[in-house]
């Protein structure tokens, strides 16, 4: 990988809509060779998707809060996850180091919806848990530097 795919990286994520002529005139390569680059990407598996950001309080969902919750020990990680997984507003789940096993993300409509989806999240996840609402997002979603992979091919 290298400086003119991060910069295409860059472009895509911060919208994925972007067309490859208009990143083409902002890196100052032809729209193919931006084309070949976004297809060699994807397929080398860099590029997974492309996604759009919602505006949670529009849709009626504006509560957001982080949930740490502690895992059955009887039950492996990545299975207490999958069942979470069918809980329709945890949007993320994370595997954490520290005091708890998994960090989710979750959106409620209200703050007695999220002491609903609290409910529903300890049916799969028993133990200790806490629970952090977030009071204001000042950003989310960047994108940081990219990193040098010498061990991806350009």
């Amino acid at each position: 990988m290298d400086d003119l795919d991060r910069r295409i990286i860059i472009i895509l994520a911060e919208d994925g809509r972007t067309p490859y002529r208009e990143i083409a005139e902002h890196t100052g390569v032809a729209t193919t060779t931006v084309h070949q680059r976004v297809r060699r990407l994807t397929e080398q598996g860099v590029i997974t998707g492309t996604r759009i950001v919602i505006d949670w309080e529009a849709v009626g969902l504006p509560v957001t809060a982080l949930v740490s919750v502690e895992a059955p020990g009887d039950r492996p990680l990545a299975e207490v996850a999958q069942s979470i997984a069918g809980l329709p507003y945890v949007q993320d789940c994370y595997a954490v180091t520290g005091e708890f096993d998994l960090l989710l993300t979750v959106r409620a409509r209200s703050s007695d919806h999220l002491g609903e989806l609290l409910e529903d999240i300890r049916g799969f996840a028993p133990g200790r848990s806490r629970t952090l609402v977030v009071l204001a997002t000042y950003f989310e979603g960047r994108t940081p530097d990219l990193p040098n992979r010498p061990d991806l091919p350009s």
